[in-house]
């Protein structure tokens, strides 16, 4: 009898962490539209560059990274990664990219040495969520129809990369468009696969 009640504390458990990964985008998406609301600056500059002007605002920015990122990693360690039986790998990746999302937070997009290294930490933690989706649509314990939408979501993010590298990131004027996109296809198919 206590091992049933056992297992089923734990099944309850993990159960509650599955509305974590809903929980934590919901929040990311509210507090990135105030920013652009708050700190607007139009379409040709990224969040970060939102940011970047105004102390308050990369006070703000960080603890909206510092807030939703973890909730997000525990619903991925939690209860995504082992529901959906997904390699370790896929906790290294999104792990890695969040830690350097919140990296790049601690230095603000502004002129000299810091907008290379924000640059450089914010790019980094772009590409460590490529593989995602692309282990999201391999992956034969994803239903079908979440297969496809995360092959589409591969397709997408590596069209949006090769974009930003050819306009050179900096000199397009839809860089935030397509920096919504880009984290929108990431998001899609694991908030399909999770809740619909």
């Amino acid at each position: 009898m206590n091992i049933i009640n056992h297992n089923s504390s734990v099944a309850l458990t993990s159960m509650s962490y599955k509305y974590y990964g809903l929980v934590s985008v919901a929040l990311l998406l509210t507090g990135l539209w105030f920013v652009v609301w708050q700190w607007p600056q139009g379409k040709h500059m990224t969040f970060s560059q939102h940011v970047a002007r105004h102390k308050s605002a990369t006070i703000y920015y960080f603890f909206l990274f510092a807030a939703t990122l973890p909730l997000l990693n525990i619903f991925f360690i939690s209860w995504f990664v082992p529901h959906f039986q997904l390699s370790l790998w896929f906790t290294v990746f999104a792990v890695a990219a969040s830690l350097l999302q919140i990296a790049c937070t601690v230095i603000p997009e502004l002129p000299g040495w810091r907008t290379a290294w924000h640059q450089a930490l914010a790019g980094a933690s772009a590409l460590l969520l490529l593989p995602l989706p692309g282990m999201l649509a391999c992956s034969s314990h994803v239903p079908t129809v979440g297969r496809l939408l995360a092959g589409f979501a591969l397709l997408t993010m590596m069209g949006i990369v090769a974009f930003a590298i050819r306009a050179n990131a900096k000199h397009t004027q839809n860089i935030l468009v397509a920096q919504v996109v880009y984290f929108a296809a990431f998001f899609v198919p694991i908030l399909f696969i999770s809740y619909l």
